[in-house]
């Protein structure tokens, strides 16, 4: 046999055994790894109000497949708890904040099993929800009025910060956090700090400054290169007639740098270049389209896209996976929602059934 061929041989007599040696000790749950699958979106549903039955749902875009009560089936049975509103990535690991019961469950998303429990105490309800880096995730209080630090990879709570009123919004830049405190509108206007945003700095764990906002402050996104922070606030119960608004910050000098006022609902993104939000019809309380701004523009008037009829949109998330929208479709409230697939210009692709109002996903 000439030496090249022996060589051949050889080495694929080597692979095979190595081959064979990872076949024979293959674990029962599929490896750890720092990419996840493809195509495939983790919904998070709110469920009934104050009631044990939020939920998630898995639906595997490339096949159809849809996981109706994922975690429930994953866990033997176990609830996810009372009150879903948010969810955040880090590896094959996700955390969704369940409001009502107080915890952060954290699972991995090949499985749905749960890997991990936080739990708050006293009244820290976790809200919205971000994973800065490997040691380091923040979550909003609610009704603990602050922020709460946590370690993802130990799944440990680190801290918490006093904020403001009913803090609602949180976004990381750099080593700053950024806070809405919301105030409950009415509820609470009247408070130090209700309709500001806290600036904490993330190493001293200190309220560094508040930047004026707007009553009922809700929401606040970043841009994609973290230089400019928008911010959500909504009309006053008392006072419906008036507009909501956004408002564009400079993130490094803490600056006010534009305001726009108009009939907003909320679920504030940023993607590509553009911001986000769903409209808001004071006749339907609902949304019609989703508005797109152009903010590289000088001069920004926002793009409607129309919603399909008979929405109930209780949220929408940018699909990064062939562009265009998820809308979340909470229908009445009470019984199960919908998934709509959208093009860019809002055309529906395909729809997909989910748990009781569905609000946000992750998509990977």
């Amino acid at each position: 046999m000439p030496v090249h061929c022996y060589w051949r041989a050889l080495l694929a007599l080597v692979i095979a055994a190595v081959l064979t040696a990872c076949d024979s000790s293959s674990p029962s749950e599929p490896p750890v790894t720092a990419k996840p699958p493809d195509s495939i979106a983790i919904v998070v549903n709110q469920g009934t109000f104050g009631q044990d039955n939020a939920s998630l749902t898995r639906i595997d875009f490339r096949t159809g497949a849809v996981d109706a009560d994922w975690f429930a089936a994953a866990n033997g049975g176990q609830k996810l708890g009372a009150t879903a509103n948010d969810i955040a990535l880090k590896g094959d690991t996700a955390f969704i904040t369940v409001t009502t019961s107080k915890t952060i469950e954290a699972i991995n998303i090949r499985t749905g099993k749960s890997v991990g429990r936080i739990q708050l105490s006293g009244q820290a309800e976790p809200w919205r929800i971000t994973v800065v880096s490997p040691t380091l995730g923040v979550v909003s209080t609610t009704n603990g009025d602050g922020i709460a630090l946590f370690d993802p990879t130990t799944i440990q709570l680190v801290a918490t910060i006093t904020t403001g009123p009913a803090t609602e919004g949180v976004a990381v830049s750099g080593n700053y956090a950024f806070v809405a405190n919301s105030g409950y509108g009415d509820l609470r206007q009247g408070e130090p700090h209700a309709g500001t945003i806290a600036v904490v700095n993330l190493s001293t764990r200190q309220v560094e400054r508040y930047l004026s906002a707007g009553p009922n402050v809700r929401e606040v996104v970043l841009s994609s290169d973290g230089k400019r922070l928008y911010a959500f606030y909504q009309h006053l119960y008392s006072q419906p007639d008036s507009l909501q608004g956004i408002i564009e910050y400079d993130a490094q000098t803490f600056q006010e740098l534009r305001r726009w006022r108009g009939r907003y609902g909320g679920s504030l993104q940023f993607a590509n270049g553009s911001l986000y939000v769903l409209d808001y019809d004071p006749t339907t309380y609902s949304a019609r389209n989703i508005l797109k701004f152009d903010v590289s523009q000088s001069a920004v008037t926002p793009t409607p896209i129309p919603l399909p009829s008979g929405v109930t949109a209780n949220g929408f998330a940018i699909n990064p996976i062939g562009g265009g929208f998820l809308l979340f479709d909470a229908r009445d409230y009470q019984s199960n929602g919908r998934v709509l697939v959208l093009t860019s210009t809002g055309q529906l692709v395909r729809e997909y059934p989910c748990g009781v109002a569905p609000v946000r996903a992750a998509i990977f």
